[in-house]
């Protein structure tokens, strides 16, 4: 019997767009208007709006990255949490950034990718309900590939060319991302979401090191222990604290 997956070929078709609001809300309109195909991406050369996450701009130079929406229907699969897939995209990602950039590569929780102490890759996961049930997943990735100047606004940006020194092809460097990510899947919908959060743990950026947060109007200092299940990052105070994703700011 052969695994259901709501996809055969993740990445297929690859729908080219040249200009876009955004794909997440191309691959929406897309879902709501019945023309979308599970598992197809949408790939765009320019957002006027891209989507980062907590409502942030993504910036991007035209046709330098990549630009790229998955969309999944879950109906012939079965889908068992949202952080789970998080976790699955997270490390289909890691796998894509790491072959081409080394061992510096690590998840920043909840989904960024990061080389050393730079921004490289940000994921946004959107989910659409048919009732109280998730009938579509929107995974949208932004890569900087060949873009070697940034806004100030960017804090700490990198992208491949900046890591390795070579230009890169942005249409196949899809293909090898949309590999990655189906090994992931296909892993997650066989039930290893435990094993995959384990070793999204093990490449947690900043994992047993200290550092500065602000919750609220609270500042403090802290050491990174791991992320649970429920997706909380779990940090040491003195005591063990556990914190959802948006409750929680990065300081420098």
């Amino acid at each position: 019997m052969s695994l259901a997956t709501p996809f055969n070929i993740l990445g297929e078709p690859l729908i080219e767009l040249p200009l876009v609001e955004s794909t997440n809300i191309y691959a929406i309109a897309q879902i709501r208007d019945g023309q979308a195909i599970s598992g197809s991406a949408y790939f765009t050369d320019f957002q006027t709006k891209g989507k980062g996450q907590m409502g942030k701009f993504w910036e991007s130079e035209i046709g330098q990255n990549i630009l790229v929406s998955y969309v999944l229907n879950w109906e012939t699969a079965l889908f068992t949490n949202s952080f789970g897939l998080s976790v699955a995209v997270s490390l289909g990602v890691y796998d894509f950034l790491r072959e081409i950039a080394g061992e510096e590569t690590s998840i920043k929780w909840p989904n960024d990718l990061y080389w050393r102490d730079r921004k490289a890759v940000g994921i946004l996961i959107e989910n659409l309900l048919r009732g109280t049930q998730i009938n579509w997943s929107i995974i949208g990735i932004g890569i900087n590939v060949n873009q070697t100047q940034f806004s100030a606004e960017v804090p700490n940006p990198v992208s491949l060319k900046q890591m390795t020194g070579k230009t890169f092809d942005r249409k196949q460097l899809v293909k090898q991302l949309s590999e990655k990510i189906q090994v992931q899947l296909q892993l997650y919908l066989k039930g290893e979401a435990e094993a995959q959060l384990s070793r999204y743990n093990a490449h947690l950026y900043k994992k047993n090191r200290v550092q500065k947060f602000k919750s609220g109007t609270r500042i403090f200092e802290a050491t990174i222990i791991e992320v649970n299940k429920e997706g909380q990052l779990i940090l040491a105070t003195g005591m063990q604290e556990a914190f959802n994703f948006g409750t929680l700011q990065w300081m420098q």
